[in-house]
């Protein structure tokens, strides 16, 4: 829809075009579509090249093969500044592919990296409204989503300009919060309505951004909650729950605050659920997770 309306907009993968759904893009549009093999350096620096000429450079890798071009996207895209859109797919648990595709690492390793956006959708809206934004921005854009089937069954919304760096409360409570990023308010939202059975009330953030972080809505969390409980479909070394702890500690907060995630530890094969059971994730396993917190 936006290569339509926009010709400057041009689709660069490293062999990934039917697992991108880049194939349609190359079907409408071969001239703008460019699969450079597995070559994913290739990928992210001839996309700072299209960036430098004013073309929109829309790059599409897997998060788990993002980390070959880790010094590309730093020196030729971070470093200056230019406008490339970088769309990891199957970014957190991937299931059946197994411990090489999982998308683990993304929100770590691009934690550290200055000068560029890092989105996390929670559903298929989220993800048209950050790439239509992404379109219009100059600086380097980061969409990490997972692999899998959708949530929304009317998705194709009328996409719109977001606030860069600006998550959402999702739900009020009173006893502890869940503080998500990316598809995991999904498990969230289910865990604070069982835990309503146990009269306890958990308070929803949807994040959105890991970069800018949003600093009001933590301060928000931080000032209300005694307890929190951040949650990312990857690593808890150095991500999302590490974001918000050391916020924290910065601005001298003092709350209970416990990280999950993917451990520290590579995932071997199997179902997305059957792995989030294993990396206690899941339902089940947060439930037990907060009780546990709240009678500490």
């Amino acid at each position: 829809e936006l290569a339509k309306e926009n010709e400057k907009i041009v689709g660069i993968t490293p062999a990934m075009l039917s697992g991108c759904s880049m194939n349609k893009l190359q079907k409408a549009f071969p001239e703008r579509t460019f699969d450079v093999g597995i070559a994913e350096e290739h990928a992210v620096t001839l996309s700072a090249g299209f960036a430098c000429q004013g073309i929109i450079p829309v790059c599409n890798i897997y998060s788990s093969f993002m980390q070959r071009a880790y010094d590309q996207f730093i020196h030729d895209v971070a470093l200056q500044g230019l406008p490339v859109i970088l769309c990891l797919d199957r970014a957190g648990l991937v299931g059946e592919d197994g411990a090489t595709h999982h998308g683990a690492f993304d929100l770590a390793y691009l934690n550290c990296v200055p000068n560029i956006i890092v989105a996390a959708p929670s559903d298929e809206h989220d993800l048209r409204n950050m790439l239509f934004t992404a379109i219009n921005q100059k600086s380097p854009f980061v969409i990490r989503y997972p692999r899998g089937k959708g949530y929304l069954k009317d998705w194709r919304n009328e996409m719109k300009q977001i606030e860069i760096g600006k998550g959402k409360k999702v739900k009020e409570g009173k006893d502890i919060a869940i503080l998500c990023i990316g598809n995991t308010i999904h498990i969230a939202k289910q865990v604070a309505k069982e835990l309503e059975n146990n009269g306890l009330e958990i308070g929803l953030f949807d994040f959105k951004f890991l970069k800018p972080l949003d600093k009001d809505l933590a301060k928000q969390a931080l000032d209300s909650y005694n307890y929190i409980v951040t949650m990312e479909d990857g690593t808890i070394n150095g991500g999302f729950g590490s974001s918000i702890i050391e916020f924290a500690v910065s601005n001298n907060y003092h709350n209970k605050i416990e990280k999950i995630g993917i451990p520290d530890e590579f995932i071997e094969q199997g179902s997305v659920k059957e792995l989030q059971k294993v990396c206690k994730m899941d339902c089940e396993s947060v439930k037990e997770r907060i009780l546990r917190l709240k009678k500490a």
